[in-house]
C-alpha cells in the first residue's frame, strides 16, 4: 500500500511539471457574460496539485461565473479562492459532495446566495441541495442555480418508485421548474451543473421531459454539444453528455444573437499525457461554457444587431418550431430547406412563425430568412 501510494504521488508530482500551458487556456471576453458548469469530481482530488491546477485555469478562462460540483472539502476550496485574484467564491457541503460558485468580484455583484429544497422531504430528490445565485452583471440581473443530481440507473424511469435512480432525476427537474416558473417567470434564468442524464433520450424516458415540453419558456443552451460529436461530449469517461446549461426564454434573444455560444472546453489538451492526466489530476468531466453578449448590452455600446434578428426556438427540437423575428422590414419570408435542398415550408413571416413538424422527418434542415429576393439571415435546424 505504501509503495502504491508513493507511486501515485510521483505521478501527479511528475504531471504538475509539465502543466504549466494551462495558463494558455482562454474564453472569457469584455462585453460578454461567460458562465461555466465544471464537475470537479471530489474535490480536492490530488490535494494541493489540485488546487493549483484549478487556480490556473480559472485565472486563464476569465470567466465571470463558474459553477461547481462535488466539492468534497469547503475548507480547501476557501483556502484555493484565496489565491485566486479578482475571484471570490461559495460553496455548501451538505448530504454528500457540496456545490458552489466561483464568480468574478469586478463583473459579478451578488445580491442573494441561498440553497432551496432543503426539507428531509426533498433529500431523496436532491442528493445535493441546489443553490441560488441571485446576481447583477452589467447592471441585468440573472439568477443562476447550480445541482448536481442522482446518477446511475438503467435507463428507464420506474414512476412511483422513489428509490429509482432516473425517476428521482425527474421529480428533481420538475420541482426545479416549478420553483423557477414560481418566482423567477420573469427574470433571466439559467438553470446549469452535471444533471447527470442525456437529454438525447427518447420523451417517455427523459428525465427533462417538462423542460422539453416547454420550448416557449425554457431550451437546453448545449443542446448543440449533446446532439453533436461524442468528441465534443462532456464525460468522456463513460461517453455521454450529462453538463447541461438550460436557459430561460427571457435568454432566448441574447444566445441567439452576437456572437453567443456554448462550447466543451478541453483543458486536457494543455496537459502533458492529456485525458489520463487531466482524470488523474482534476475531475473526470469537462467544463462546459457559455458565451452571453446581453442584448442590452450590445445596444449601450452602439453595436448594431441585424435588423432581423431570428430566433429558433427550441433547436434542436422533436415537435413543433417557433420562429420570432424582431423585423424591422416588412415583407419578409421564411423558408425552410432539407440539406439536399427541398423546399418543405415557406410562409411570410410574422412577429411569431410556427412550423408544425407532426409529419417532418428528422434531420437538419436550413431555415433561410429572405427580403427582397435576397437572403438576409440563414441558420441550421435540428430535428429529432
Amino acid at each position: 500500500m505504501i509503495k502504491f501510494l508513493f507511486s501515485i504521488t510521483i505521478s501527479i508530482t511528475s504531471l504538475i511539471s509539465f502543466s504549466q500551458n494551462l495558463n494558455l487556456l482562454s474564453f472569457g471576453s469584455d462585453n460578454a457574460l461567460d458562465i461555466m458548469t465544471w464537475n470537479l469530481e471530489t474535490f480536492p482530488k490530488a490535494g494541493q496539485n489540485t488546487m493549483d491546477s484549478i487556480s490556473k485555469i480559472v485565472l486563464a478562462l476569465d470567466m465571470d461565473v463558474i459553477a461547481v460540483q462535488e466539492i468534497d472539502d469547503t475548507s480547501a476550496f476557501s483556502n484555493m479562492m484565496l489565491g485566486i485574484n479578482g475571484y471570490d467564491g461559495f460553496a455548501r457541503l451538505n448530504y454528500l459532495v457540496g456545490l458552489g460558485f466561483i464568480y468574478k468580484t469586478a463583473t459579478v455583484q451578488i445580491n442573494d446566495l441561498y440553497e432551496i429544497y432543503t426539507a428531509p422531504q426533498y433529500w431523496n430528490n436532491f442528493p445535493r441541495a441546489p443553490i441560488v445565485m441571485d446576481m447583477n452583471f452589467m447592471n441585468q440581473r440573472y439568477i443562476l442555480i447550480v445541482n448536481h443530481l442522482k446518477c446511475c440507473g438503467d435507463g428507464i424511469i420506474d414512476l412511483g418508485n422513489t428509490n429509482d435512480e432516473e425517476n428521482r432525476r425527474l421529480e428533481a427537474m420538475n420541482l426545479l421548474k416549478n420553483y423557477i416558473d414560481l418566482h423567477f417567470s420573469n427574470v433571466k434564468t439559467i438553470l446549469l451543473g452535471d444533471l447527470n442524464d442525456e437529454i438525447t433520450d427518447p420523451l417517455n424516458t427523459n428525465v427533462f421531459s417538462q423542460i422539453i415540453n416547454d420550448p416557449a419558456h425554457y431550451s437546453f443552451a448545449d443542446s448543440s454539444i449533446a446532439y453533436g460529436t461524442a468528441a465534443n461530449w462532456s464525460y468522456p469517461t463513460w461517453p455521454s453528455h450529462l453538463d447541461h446549461l438550460i436557459v430561460s426564454d427571457e435568454l432566448f434573444y441574447d444566445l441567439n444573437h452576437g456572437g453567443s455560444f456554448v462550447q466543451t472546453l478541453k483543458p486536457e489538451q494543455y496537459i502533458s499525457n492529456g485525458w489520463p492526466s487531466y482524470e488523474l489530476l482534476i475531475s473526470d468531466h469537462r467544463p462546459v461554457a457559455m458565451k452571453i453578449f446581453p442584448t442590452e448590452v450590445l445596444q449601450t455600446n452602439e453595436i448594431k444587431l441585424p435588423e432581423t434578428s431570428l430566433v429558433i426556438f427550441p433547436n434542436p427540437s422533436n415537435g413543433n418550431v417557433n420562429f420570432i423575428c424582431s423585423c424591422m422590414e416588412p415583407n419578409l419570408n421564411l423558408s425552410i430547406y432539407t440539406s439536399n435542398g427541398q423546399l418543405v415550408f415557406s410562409e411570410q413571416m410574422s412577429s411569431n412563425t410556427i412550423w408544425n413538424t407532426e409529419n417532418v422527418k428528422p434531420g437538419i434542415y436550413f431555415v433561410t430568412l429572405y427580403g427582397n429576393n435576397e437572403i438576409i439571415e440563414r441558420k441550421k435546424l435540428l430535428l429529432f
